[in-house]
Order: C-alpha cells, then sequence, then structure tokens
C-alpha cells in the first residue's frame, strides 16, 4: 500500500513583528482536503508533528467565509472529527524517515511560519526527501518549512526550483501584511526560488520534478490530486497506444452520440473549469484572463459549437455520380475514423492549439493521444489534471512530459500524428511518421509578410497591424512578421504605429494588464539579440527577470538584418522598404512560403496580384488573424509553413479517410 507523511505545524500562534501573536494553527481545508484524495486513492497517512504534540486547527479556517458558505464549512469539520484520532495521537517527527514513504504532504496555515521555518529537524526530513526523490507537496503558508532545508554544504537546496506559496498580494487582502515579521513570497525569491504567483485565492499549483507546491488553499485539493496522479504506475507509450486501439476497435467511438457526448463533456470542461486554465495561461505566459478567454477557452468553445451544430450533415454520407456502364449501381462515400491519432501542442496557445485539434479528432470518431507543451507547464499540468475527469479515459490519454516523452511517443504507430510547432521538430515529426507510413498534418509557422499600399489610412492600419502583431506579446505563428512599403509610406507608418501602441498599451505596456511576457529566458536572450536590427521607433526596453520586452518597432531594417533571418515571434516588428508591389511580390517570392499573408490596400488590382502571384497558407486583406476565426475557412500551411488544414469541417476531413463505395446490384 503506498503511504503519504503528513508533516503539520506544532504552533497554536504567529509572533507578529510588534511582539504580539495572532492566533493561528494549520489551516482545516489544507489538511481535509488533501487527506481526502489521499485516502480516497487508498493511502496509507501518517501525521507527525515536532515532539508529537497535538496540532491546532485555526478557528478562522473552520468559519463560512473561509469555506465559501456554511455548508461546506460544516463538512471540512466533519472530516477533521472524523480523523480526530489521528489528530489527536500524531507520530512525533523526530521519530520519522522520509524513505519510508511514497510522498510527503507540508499543510499550511500561518503555523509553519512560527516552528517549521526555523526547524533543522524538518529541514534535515525535506533535504532527505528531495536527494531521495520522494515526492512533496507543500501549501500555501507551509514552503516556509522548504526555508530551513540545507544541502551538506550549506546552500539552499530548492534554489531555481519553479514553485508558488501565499503571496504577497494574499497576505494584505487578509490584513497581515503589514504586522509580518517577513513574507513568504519575499523569503523563497531571496533564497533563489523561481517563484510565480497566480490571482490571489485562485487555484495554482506548480510542480518541478518531485517537488510540488500550490499557492492558497483553494489549490489544496488540486496539489494532492497531482500527487497521485505523479506516483501512479506509468503507463508506457506502447501500453497508452495499445489501450486507446482497443477501445477503438469496440466500434464504440464511431457512434454519432459517443461523438457528440465527449465534445459536449470538452465543452462543460471549459466552461466549468475555464478559470483554471486561465490561471494556468497567466502563469505560462502572462495572459490576462480577458486574451485567455478571447484567444483560447472561448475559441475553442466556438470551434465545438460549430461543429457540433454541422457534424451530423458532415456525416451523411455523400452520394457521387456513376457512368452509364454501371447501370443500377450506386456510388457514395463516407466519413471513416481513422483510429488512433496523436496530437502535439505547442506551448504559446497551449489550450487552444492542443484543444481544438482534439476537438476535430473526437469528431471524427477516433481514440486520442494528447501531448501537451512542457515549455506551458502549468497549462499542461491542467489539462493533464481535468480531461481525465471530462472525457472518455479509455478514449483519450494525455502523456505530459518532454523531448523523451515526445521521442518515445513518436516510436509507436498512430493513425494520424498532428502536430504544431516549428519545423526543426515539423521534420523530426515527419521521419518518425514515415516509419510506419503514418499521415501527418503539420502546423507550423514562418516570416509572415504585411504589405501596406500607399494612400490607405495608416491610422487604421497602424491600430489594427498592432493588435496582431503584440496580442500574447508577438507569440502567435500567424502574426505579422515584417512591413513591406515604400519609404514615404514606411515613415508615416512608423509614427503611426508608435502612436497606436502607446493607444493599446499606454506610455508603460509593462504595466498593462493585457500585455503579456515572454515564455522562458531562452527565447528572451534571442529576442533581445535581434533588437539592434534597426532604428528603434517604439519599445527597445526589457527586463529579464520578468521576461518583459515592450512591443517594438523598427525601421530602416536591411533585408538581410538579423531580425530578417528568423521567424521573430515575439514582440519586434520590422519595417522594410521596397519600390513598390512588384518588388514587395518578389521579396515574399524569394523566401519559405509563409503561413499567412497580410495586406492593407484600397486597390482591387493590388488585391487580385498578392492573391494571384504569392503563396501563403491564407491571406487576410485588411485585418491580421481574422481568419482564423471563421470556421469555415481551412486553417494551415503550405511549403515551408506546413501542410494539411483545420477548423470546421477541414479538422473533420483530416482525421477521417473519405472512403469510396460503389454498390453494384447482381443480376437477378
Amino acid at each position: 500500500m503506498p503511504s503519504v507523511l503528513f508533516v503539520i505545524t506544532g504552533a497554536d500562534r504567529w509572533t507578529l513583528n510588534d511582539g504580539t501573536t495572532h492566533p493561528t494553527g494549520f489551516w482545516a481545508e489544507e489538511l481535509a482536503a488533501p487527506h481526502r484524495v489521499f485516502t480516497e486513492a487508498g493511502y496509507a497517512i501518517t501525521l507527525a508533528t515536532p515532539g508529537g504534540v497535538t496540532p491546532t486547527v485555526d478557528a478562522g479556517s473552520l468559519t463560512a467565509a473561509a469555506n465559501g458558505g456554511q455548508e461546506q464549512a460544516d463538512a471540512v469539520a466533519a472530516y477533521l472529527d472524523a480523523i480526530g484520532p489521528e489528530l489527536r495521537s500524531p507520530a512525533r517527527l523526530e521519530d520519522i524517515h522520509p524513505g519510508r514513504y511514497d510522498a510527503v504532504f507540508y499543510p499550511g496555515g500561518h503555523g509553519p511560519m512560527e516552528d517549521l521555518a526555523v526547524s533543522e529537524l524538518s529541514g534535515r526530513l525535506l533535504a532527505t526527501a528531495l536527494r531521495s526523490g520522494t515526492h512533496l507537496g507543500v501549501l500555501c503558508h507551509a514552503p516556509a518549512a522548504l526555508l530551513a532545508a540545507r544541502s551538506e554544504d550549506g546552500s539552499w537546496p530548492f534554489a531555481g526550483y519553479r514553485m508558488t506559496g501565499f503571496s504577497n498580494a494574499e497576505e494584505s487582502i487578509g490584513g497581515l501584511a503589514g504586522k509580518a515579521p517577513w513574507l513568504l513570497e519575499d523569503r523563497l525569491v531571496e533564497l533563489g526560488a523561481d517563484y510565480t504567483a497566480a490571482a490571489p485565492f485562485a487555484p495554482h499549483t506548480l510542480t518541478d520534478r518531485t517537488l510540488h507546491t500550490g499557492q492558497n488553499p483553494a489549490s489544496s485539493e488540486q496539489l494532492a490530486r497531482e500527487i497521485v496522479a505523479a506516483l501512479a504506475p506509468a503507463e508506457s507509450p506502447a501500453e497508452t497506444v495499445d489501450r486507446l486501439r482497443a477501445t477503438f476497435r469496440t466500434g464504440r467511438t464511431k457512434s454519432l452520440d459517443w461523438r457528440t457526448d465527449q465534445l459536449r463533456r470538452l465543452r462543460a470542461l471549459l466552461t466549468e473549469r475555464g478559470d483554471d486554465l486561465a490561471h494556468a495561461l497567466n502563469a505560462d505566459l502572462g495572459k490576462s484572463r480577458k486574451e485567455a478567454y478571447r484567444t483560447e477557452i472561448d475559441f475553442t468553445i466556438r470551434e465545438i459549437d460549430h461543429t457540433l451544430e454541422h457534424l451530423a450533415d458532415w456525416l451523411r454520407p455523400e452520394p457521387a455520380p456513376v457512368p452509364a456502364s454501371l447501370g443500377g449501381a450506386k456510388a457514395l462515400t463516407v466519413q471513416d475514423p481513422l483510429g488512433v491519432v496523436l496530437v502535439i501542442a505547442p506551448w504559446n496557445y497551449p489550450a487552444q492549439l492542443l484543444l481544438a485539434p482534439v476537438v476535430g479528432a473526437l469528431a471524427g470518431g477516433n481514440t486520442v493521444v494528447v501531448k501537451p507543451s512542457e515549455m506551458a507547464p502549468a497549462t499542461s499540468a491542467a489539462v493533464a489534471r481535468l480531461l481525465p475527469r471530462y472525457l472518455d479515459t479509455d478514449a483519450v490519454a494525455v502523456v505530459e512530459g518532454a523531448v523523451p516523452e515526445t521521442t518515445a511517443l513518436l516510436a509507436e504507430r498512430f493513425d494520424h500524428i498532428f502536430y504544431t510547432g516549428n519545423g526543426t521538430v515539423g521534420r523530426i515529426v515527419m521521419a518518425a511518421a514515415a516509419k510506419h507510413l503514418t499521415p501527418v498534418t503539420l502546423e507550423l509557422g514562418g516570416k509572415s509578410p504585411v504589405f501596406v499600399d500607399r494612400d490607405t489610412d495608416l491610422k487604421a492600419v497602424a491600430g489594427r497591424l498592432a493588435a496582431g502583431k503584440f496580442l500574447n506579446a508577438g507569440q502567435t505563428c500567424v502574426a505579422p512578421d515584417y512591413v513591406l512599403t515604400d519609404p514615404e509610406t514606411g515613415a508615416a507608418l512608423a509614427d503611426a504605429l508608435a502612436e497606436a501602441v502607446e493607444g493599446l498599451f499606454g506610455a508603460d505596456a509593462s504595466t498593462h494588464p493585457e500585455y503579456g511576457r515572454i515564455v522562458n529566458r531562452r527565447h528572451f536572450d534571442r529576442l533581445t539579440g535581434l533588437l539592434g536590427s534597426g532604428r528603434t521607433v517604439t519599445g527597445g526596453t526589457y527586463d529579464r527577470d520578468s521576461k518583459y520586452i515592450a512591443p517594438t518597432v523598427l525601421a530602416d531594417v536591411a533585408p538581410d538584418a538579423p531580425v530578417m533571418r528568423e521567424e521573430i515571434f515575439g514582440p519586434v516588428l520590422p519595417i522594410v522598404t521596397v519600390g513598390g508591389l512588384d518588388e514587395a511580390i518578389a521579396f515574399i517570392n524569394d523566401r519559405d512560403k509563409p503561413l499567412a499573408l497580410y495586406a492593407f490596400t484600397d486597390s482591387d488590382a493590388v488585391r487580385e496580384r498578392l492573391i494571384g502571384e504569392t503563396s501563403s497558407g491564407a491571406v487576410g486583406i485588411g485585418l491580421p488573424l481574422a481568419h482564423l476565426t471563421v470556421s469555415d475557412l481551412p486553417f494551415g500551411g503550405v511549403g515551408e509553413s506546413g501542410m494539411g488544414s483545420y477548423h470546421g469541417r477541414y479538422s473533420l476531413e483530416t482525421f477521417s479517410h473519405r472512403k469510396a463505395v460503389l454498390d453494384t446490384p447482381m443480376p437477378s
């Protein structure tokens, strides 16, 4: 039987900076909810305190206000009563060896700030558990216990770990920040933690290796479930694919009822747990709640609604004419599910670009292996936690991980692989698929150009261009990558873009709630290396600690400047001047085919030439990115920008085989 050790504070009060004390102890929900989760999962639980003292529950944690209502408060109190014998006779922490347990869990409350934060005994236990690979769950104020841990050389063993805990903002809202002798968030950061907080009192957890941290009481159940999932016997990629293939062969995924039921369940996930995803997106990319819903959650809901509305019609057999020589025969095509499909998602829109393809895979009647991006770990964890709660676990499996896990998956035989990301990995995916003759859809990217014609309304152009470019801090595969225009228009456009950026984000975008952050420091360093590629019109400032790069427009950019040699994928917009439309078309055609081409023009002739004389995944006239919102348009690339397409009916086509059927009657 697996086992977990709960280390509970023995303090019943917290000494404040004026010498007075604040009555406290452990927080009720933070013990009750994880205890219940581990119990239901079949774990043997040991409770321990320093010296074996009976722990005190913080009276404030039993109130209706602290629990979202009296009914929930009564339920938490009843649970603590049920485990009362355990609480009254805990083990002595001095007698505990962490190697005997599969996991160690620290509930919070202000109590740990008093005793566990300075407990060498607890610190040694934590350091030993970390070295041995024991999974550690540390919740709310309990990360204070991590402060006492030391390696043999005296260094802090948790330096560099991604973690969360009760935030300064939450302490301020609770009214104790000004009275606290020190704040948890500050101490963790001072010691070298890679600390991240979500919105105050919203569920938020982080996992880094074997360390699992939760921000606040609302994270209690979620954190425990993630540890249980991490300790569950790992299913190999081969076992996962075999299990899903066995499900597919039963035939139950082929019915319209199953398909629509799964789509409705996925929709319920997005509507009921959308805030969970929004918090995760904020943690990974600094996305505001508004942007998370607009570009990821609601976007996917609309895709589901469109599919549900039309799926029955899309699946109806389509008759085909037959030649006279086959008189009496009937011909038709039917949409046949493919089998087991793999969806590999990127990090820039880690919810939408994972779940929108899953919509098509489920609509097609397939089973699906879902691989979220490890570069968006909070979203990956949220998806891994939520999908099994809503979807058929015998038909949909989530595999988290990085390169080793993806490589292992690609060694298996799938019936279709759908990959969104960069061209380098796209080639690896395609090579792996070729070994099994598996069809692929590759949604890649590239440098999407913008042609701005002379005599256009540059104020309107700048507003639309800036909004499209700097969405998600420029980390969008179809973001405008660079501008082509004549010198006179370019100079005026540069000034208009500076005004447009300030209109969108104010004088300092770092303080604007709708402006995001770069995903990690590796990409941040790559992007800041591009800032010297031209004259800075606006922006150019950055802060490495917060991974912030200001919305930046560069003028006087040479065609061979560093910023023009690779897809930017960040908030840097270069303006390259050309002699006119002919030179612009030649410039575009001399480079890899882009995922999108945008143009601002009032001329029908210019529109026709750009559409007819260039090749790209899509063309957007007058409004960047908007073509993605039209469900009846295919979204996909061509050449270096990808192959295949999806959205709406095109998703069903991607994840189905159009099977020809000819029924020729026998002579009577």
